[in-house]
């Protein structure tokens, strides 16, 4: 086996390979081979990619690589397998920019301005509390 095919992989790919030289030696020559097979083999490729799978099996490297990919004509063709939904949570500051605030002081010795990133408006009204109460 190919050094980068994981043993369960391994363990698959051998278990088609044996499904394929049943069918074979069967004596269904020149017949279609099941949509079993093919539905093994396409899903072994998706596992572990077309190329190791059309040289152990001996497939059309063309006609697998459709089926993988859905993009096959034929009416027989497997329906690609549904992809899995899985939900992800973004946190909103993961897909939103952070709002900019803008502090200005004005005292006896001038004006002040700062510009700060960030959401948390508790702790930006914390900070020009305690800077307007310094001023003399």
């Amino acid at each position: 086996m190919d050094g980068g095919v994981s043993q369960t992989a391994a363990t698959t790919l051998e278990e088609v390979q044996q499904q394929f030289a049943v069918w074979r030696s069967s004596g269904d020559k020149g017949h279609r081979i099941p949509e079993a097979l093919w539905s093994s083999a396409t899903e072994l490729a998706r596992e572990i990619g077309v190329n190791p799978v059309v040289r152990a099996l001996h497939l059309d490297y063309s006609r697998l690589k459709r089926r993988v990919t859905g993009k096959n004509g034929s009416k027989t063709q497997a329906s690609p397998m549904p992809t899995r939904q899985t939900f992800v949570e973004l946190a909103v500051d993961a897909v939103a920019p952070c709002p900019e605030w803008v502090v200005e002081f004005e005292g006896r010795n001038g004006k002040v301005t700062m510009r700060l990133m960030g959401r948390d408006s508790v702790s930006i009204a914390a900070l020009a509390q305690a800077l307007s109460s310094t001023e003399p």
